[in-house]
């Protein structure tokens, strides 16, 4: 990812100590703080471009802590304790383009929560508690491009990511959640993504048409699940566009995973990855466009 420092406004939020200060040097500033008071936001005199903010036992972060800092970017509250968001808790943050809540202990994305955020391009939502996001959590966020949400505890794929608001998305992460099915139209409105992570879930089955409307999408990865079975046919038809694709470790039967190599081969995949199927003992193939076989 590439980031123009000149222009950057940066906070670094991270577990430490409980410091209640701040210091700055050449273009940058860094503040500790314990907690987030409610009803009091944060005020940072004069704070440069780049801002650290270590806190340590963070649970909550109350509607409007950052208000009256406009000018960031860039926030990122990592590897801290954090439970709850409220609607509002990025408020004022009408610049923010990247935010990072990944290593937390969240168990779910309520409403409101990023309604300012509208120029907001990445949010990292990993490693956290996540077991629900509410319908409307995500319907501000028309610029973003890169979403996380792996390693959770997510059992089917959240209503709010089919929404049209998400149409400049690009990048999306479920992978390590708790997945089983993939149902029909599930990303039918995100006609933009080029990559979809669903690797170490527990996937045994695809609807037909779990895929629709991805009419741009070059990498899937259904890589470490328990699938048995696949449609070539059904995935060829609605990812028209797709280069690579992982399927290893899973528990494909030697004659099934033929037939998906050879379909993708007429396809003109460029990638097929498919190594540990456990069930994979010898196959002979013959395939002449696919340019990268792993079996």
């Amino acid at each position: 990812m590439r980031f123009i420092a000149e222009s950057v406004s940066i906070i670094l939020i991270f577990l430490h100590n409980s410091l209640q200060d701040c210091r700055s040097s050449a273009g940058f500033t860094t503040c500790s703080n314990e907690y987030l008071r409610r009803n009091s936001p944060m005020r940072i005199n004069d704070y440069k471009n780049i801002l650290e903010f270590k806190i340590t036992s963070l649970e909550e972060i109350p509607t409007g802590s950052f208000k009256l800092l406009p000018e960031l970017t860039m926030l990122f509250i990592s590897n801290s304790d954090v439970k709850y968001l409220e609607e509002g808790s990025f408020d004022g943050l009408y610049n923010l383009r990247k935010l990072s809540l990944y290593g937390n202990k969240l168990s779910m994305i309520t409403n409101g929560v990023f309604r300012h955020c509208r120029k907001l391009e990445t949010l990292d939502l990993g490693m956290n508690k996540i077991e629900e996001i509410q319908a409307d959590s995500f319907n501000e966020l028309t610029n973003l491009k890169d979403l996380n949400l792996g390693f959770n505890n997510l059992r089917t794929v959240p209503s709010s990511l089919n929404i049209l608001s998400l149409r400049s998305l690009r990048i999306l992460h479920l992978n390590n959640n708790q997945l089983e099915t993939i149902q029909p139209n599930s990303f039918n409105n995100l006609n933009n993504l080029e990559i979809l992570n669903l690797g170490d879930n527990k996937i045994s089955s695809l609807s037909e048409n779990a895929f629709t409307g991805l009419i741009t999408l070059q990498e899937l990865n259904l890589g470490s699940n328990d699938l048995r079975s696949l449609d070539p046919q059904n995935l060829t038809q609605n990812l028209r566009r797709l280069k690579t694709i992982k399927l290893s470790i899973n528990s494909f039967d030697c004659d099934r995973l033929r037939n998906i190599i050879e379909m993708f081969e007429k396809k003109e995949l460029r990638w097929l990855k498919a190594i540990q199927n456990p069930k994979i003992l010898l196959m002979e193939l013959d395939v002449q466009k696919l340019e990268y076989l792993v079996i």
